[in-house]
């Protein structure tokens, strides 16, 4: 081989590298984290129902939200939520014990197919907005981000109704 052709041979090595390495950065690039268990994401994402909250009272700081969370398949657990609307959101539970109401925060709610997620006004869990940014009122619409184990968060408007359409006689 001639010097020349060494050359060639060396530049066509380097730049058969260069391009080995360009068309394998997306290999080397780490993938997404997802849940193991995760095989189709549209099935095993929460299927949102059946949102509202209930009108504030003059100068009340905090509101409750309701919704009703589903799956198809699998386990996922709501770990929070934020609203623009509220210094934060927790997750809370109501009890009626001995005709007091006891209250008391969660650190997540899971479900699953077997085990939806029901909130409802008069006992159970649901979402306790603090730290109100403003009066509800209803007909408003309330953006809520709801964060999710191992899952993207989902966004949702969730409408104010008033007591007479939820307590109905």
């Amino acid at each position: 081989m001639t010097r020349l052709s060494r050359a060639n041979l060396m530049l066509a090595i380097a730049m058969s590298g260069i391009l080995w390495m360009r068309t394998d950065a997306s290999a080397a690039t780490p993938p997404v984290a997802t849940d193991p268990m995760l095989e189709n994401p549209v099935l095993e994402n929460p299927v949102l129902e059946d949102a509202f909250a209930l009108p504030t009272p003059p100068g009340a700081t905090t509101a409750a939200l309701y919704i009703t969370l589903s799956l198809l398949r699998g386990k996922v657990t709501l770990t929070g939520a934020s609203s623009p609307v509220a210094q934060s959101i927790e997750l809370h539970e109501m009890q009626m014990r001995e005709g007091r109401m006891h209250m008391r925060q969660l650190g997540h709610l899971p479900l699953s197919p077997k085990s939806p997620l029901k909130m409802r006004p008069g006992g159970g869990p649901h979402l306790m907005l603090t730290g109100l940014t403003q009066p509800i009122s209803s007909g408003d619409e309330i953006p809520v981000t709801l964060h999710f184990q191992a899952r993207p968060d989902q966004q949702i408007r969730v409408p104010v109704k008033d007591y007479s359409d939820i307590f109905t006689p």
